[in-house]
Parts: structure tokens; C-alpha cells; sequence
């Protein structure tokens, strides 16, 4: 029972962080001027950020060199990469290339301080789980390496943003159907891109019981969605993580703000009371977002 308990809890929370080169998530095309110079693009449909690297193995008639990488971060749309410049007047550039991409924005350093609101209601009282890796279970040795947390909850809860970000993925319609299931691969869930380079990954949702869409902007304590799981051995229950593609271990489990006295990480199985105060919300906030923010208070 102790191993089922545990499996169901793992794995949801490390998304895939390396991308095949030939889905096309990311696309990199160029365009020659009449000038003879040579631009180059990327393009995504995606709202997550992608760091883009581009090496050249052959160039002719340009003051580039050959084997030096270029990075950039790309959004949704079309990013311009870099150009490159004909050393003589009408002679074509020659080139060769390729192109790889990873999620996030590199450039970015994690901020492990960061102090997260409880994605709940304001004054809701909460047990917390953590998550482990699979790895504990299929024969590699170590300390349990904690991916997540698991917030328990009624199904019908209301979710709220721990962290303000930008919404980069949504999957609202996939909700396993499965009575007294421990795991399953297919569940409802969004993600929230960071200021610092890490995502949030909230899952367990109700089918169309996600408030927000990718592209949107929300601010901390914004409501997010309905949360299911009813379904699940342990009840209804929000799977919650913190990743950083960077991270050597990709994960972690950040600070919260367990009461007025108190930030750190929550303890197992210990009962919370959630808070949402202003003074966290308003963090990250510009002076015009917080003049925003305190004139509908």
C-alpha cells in the first residue's frame, strides 16, 4: 500500500524538459536583402519561452566566424536570431547551420528564496504531501529526491496562483476517468512561467474547469481553476511543482508563507492555513502594477 500510495504521486511534476529537434515546436528560417545580407529567424506558437542555439559549420564572405554558437531566447511568434553581413559587395554569403532549443530562458538564475502563497483559498486549512522520484522505486539508491507537493483538498476547490507569471500551457479536457486510481498519464493541468526561469505546474483539474489561457498574465492569489481528483485512492488533491530546466535535478520545493510568523517549507502531513497577504502578492509588482492593484482593494 505504501509503494501504491507513493506512485501516484510521482512523475507529474518533471514534464519533458528536452525536445526533439524535428517537432517543430521551434522553427528557424532566414531571409536574404537586396543588400546581400543574410537574417535570421525563429518562430514558435507556443507562449513558453525556448533559448534557441544556432552554430554555423560552414560561412563564406562574412565576418562571422565558424563553430561560434549564438543563443536567444525566443517568445511567442517571430524572433529575430541574428544577421549576418557580407564581407564584399555582391558576393553571396555562403553558409551551413543547425539549430537547437531547449525550454526556458537560460539567462535567467533561479531564485530558491522566493517565498510562494498556498494555492488556496484565503484562510483554507490544508495537509501537505511531498512527492518523490521514481527512482526510489525502481531499484536506484539515494536520498529521496522530493519533485512536488500535494495539497489536499474537496474536489470543487478553487485553485490560486502561488506565484505570479505568465500562462504558458493549459491542458483542460483530459481528466482520467479511472475510479479508485493511484496514477494516471493523462490529467488537466497549467503551467505559469516565472520571473526567475522556473515554471509552476498545477494539476488536477476538472474537465473546462481551467479560468485562464496561455499568453495570460496573472498576479499572485489570482484564481486559476476548479480542482477534480475526486476519482484518486487519496482523494481530491492539487499536484503541485516548481521546475527549472537549468536545474541539475530540474525541481525543488520552494518557501511558502506557512503564517505571519513564519516562511519556510511545509512539513508533511501538517495542518496549514492558507494566507494571501498583500504585501507577497504585491512582490514582484512594477510602482504601476501595484498602484493598479491597490485601487481595487
Amino acid at each position: 500500500m505504501k509503494l501504491q500510495r507513493y506512485f501516484c504521486l510521482l512523475l507529474f511534476c518533471l514534464p519533458l524538459l528536452v525536445y526533439a529537434q524535428s517537432d517543430k515546436t521551434v522553427t528557424v528560417s532566414y531571409e536574404r536583402s537586396a543588400k546581400g545580407e543574410v537574417t535570421f529567424y525563429s518562430e514558435t506558437q507556443s507562449h513558453t519561452p525556448y533559448t534557441v542555439s544556432m552554430t554555423f559549420s560552414r560561412l563564406s564572405n562574412t565576418t562571422s566566424s565558424e563553430g561560434e554558437i549564438y543563443d536567444a531566447v525566443i517568445h511567442y511568434g517571430k524572433t529575430r536570431l541574428l544577421t549576418l553581413r557580407p564581407s564584399t559587395e555582391n558576393v553571396p554569403i555562403g553558409f551551413s547551420y543547425r539549430y537547437t532549443y531547449k525550454k526556458g530562458n537560460s539567462r535567467l538564475k533561479t531564485d530558491t528564496s522566493f517565498v510562494y502563497l498556498f494555492p488556496l483559498a484565503q484562510g483554507k486549512v490544508v495537509r501537505v504531501n511531498k512527492m518523490v522520484s521514481l527512482d526510489n522505486f525502481i531499484g536506484k539508491e539515494g536520498e529521496k529526491r522530493i519533485t512536488g507537493l500535494g495539497f489536499s483538498t474537496t474536489a470543487g476547490d478553487t485553485i490560486f496562483a502561488a506565484r505570479g507569471g505568465l500562462v504558458t500551457e493549459v491542458v483542460d479536457n483530459s481528466a482520467s476517468t479511472s475510479e479508485n486510481t493511484s496514477f494516471h498519464s493523462t490529467e488537466n493541468y497549467l503551467e505559469v512561467f516565472h520571473k526567475d526561469g522556473t515554471f509552476a505546474r498545477y494539476k488536477l483539474f476538472q474537465n473546462e474547469g481551467i479560468f485562464v489561457s496561455p499568453g495570460e498574465e496573472v498576479i499572485p492569489g489570482q484564481p486559476l481553476g476548479i480542482i477534480g481528483g475526486e476519482n484518486y485512492k487519496q482523494g481530491s488533491h492539487l499536484r503541485f511543482s516548481i521546475y527549472c530546466p537549468d536545474r541539475p535535478d530540474h525541481s525543488y520545493v520552494p518557501d511558502f508563507y506557512l503564517s505571519p510568523e513564519e516562511t519556510g517549507k511545509p512539513e508533511e502531513r501538517v495542518m496549514y492555513k492558507s494566507w494571501h497577504p498583500v504585501e507577497i502578492i504585491m512582490k514582484e509588482m512594477s510602482k504601476k502594477e501595484k498602484k493598479k492593484f491597490l485601487s481595487k482593494e
